[in-house]
């Protein structure tokens, strides 16, 4: 039997102890590795899969020297109360509630600061510069509950713990994030499906509206990746393009694109287009530098005629 459904079977007494076999039965199976996220002066660690080991400190920013612990657990146990209390009763449910747990217990991203949280939490346990360092090495996921400062490391480290926790195949990417307006260094989760593997964005996700334009729901981003697109996407950085959408009135509307990539702080959109895209490009170069060469032969030509005629001029006087 699955932990989902031992959860759902059990009395409300007996979820903790279940989740806390559980837990030290995934941290003890776990790949071990020391650090995750933004880490090699511009290069991200492409994805990670599986339950994160609790020992494992996560650098939350390419623009920061400051990480986090997962040694924070919380999480896992109000999360098994809250799919005992709303009777979450299947994979799929799990993944799409998951993104309105997320946002309770981070609370939703405001102008909170993260470091500044983290920084905060070191201060308020020394007296010395000595200790304040120290004690910068045992900040973790933890203090950024309820604060609504939590980014996109933080929301899909805390949604890898718990989809791998409950027998999800997934893995925690970072990489790059393209809305069409602006890129970002960004985390996000990947999840196996029976016949394929789908991307989840919880920290960018899809908003739900209602007919007078009022936010009703936020639900997890959604993109559909082949067996075969998996592979190219996670080990050679190919760029991967998805519809983006939104949901009025319970309507599916797209709104544009968004790429994601892995092992990149940035997207190369060139990449992505067509051998007839790039092949109409490189002929508009071609036709631009025609234009010129021959606009500048004209000029030439109109002064040589100018200068001719200004000699001729010269001479007649």
């Amino acid at each position: 039997m699955d932990l989902l459904q031992k959860i759902l079977d059990c009395s409300e007494e007996d979820i903790d102890t279940i989740v806390e076999q559980a837990i030290e039965e995934a941290d003890s199976n776990s790949d071990k590795i020391e650090k995750l996220g933004f880490l090699n002066c511009g290069i991200a660690n492409n994805l990670f899969k599986g339950f994160i080991p609790l020992n494992t400190r996560i650098k939350y920013s390419k623009f920061s020297m400051e990480d986090y612990g997962m040694q924070t657990t919380d999480y896992m146990y109000e999360f098994a109360h809250f799919i005992k209390q709303y009777n979450i009763n299947s994979k799929a449910s799990l993944i799409q509630n998951l993104e309105n747990f997320i946002n309770s217990y981070f609370g939703m991203p405001d102008k909170g600061d993260r470091e500044q949280i983290f920084n905060d939490v070191a201060w308020s346990k020394t007296t010395t510069d000595e200790e304040y360092f120290a004690a910068l090495e045992n900040n973790k996921l933890e203090d950024l509950k309820h604060k609504g400062a939590a980014q996109c490391t933080e929301r899909s480290a805390l949604a890898q713990q718990i989809l791998s926790l409950l027998g999800v195949e997934s893995y925690y990417c970072m990489g790059c994030l393209d809305l069409g307006e602006h890129q970002e260094g960004h985390c996000f989760n990947i999840v196996k499906r029976k016949n394929d593997y789908a991307i989840l964005d919880y920290s960018c996700p899809v908003t739900v509206y209602s007919k007078d334009g009022a936010v009703q729901a936020y639900y997890p981003f959604v993109g559909t990746l082949s067996d075969e697109e998996f592979l190219e996407f996670a080990n050679n950085g190919t760029i991967k393009s998805f519809e983006n959408y939104e949901f009025v009135e319970g309507k599916r509307s797209t709104t544009g694109e968004r790429l994601y990539v892995v092992g990149a702080y940035e997207i190369d959109k060139k990449k992505i287009k067509t051998g007839s895209e790039l092949g109409r490009e490189v002929i508009a170069e071609i036709e631009d530098i025609q234009l010129v060469d021959n606009t500048e032969k004209y000029i030439s030509a109109q002064q040589k005629q100018l200068q001719n005629q200004k000699d001729a001029n010269n001479q007649t006087l």
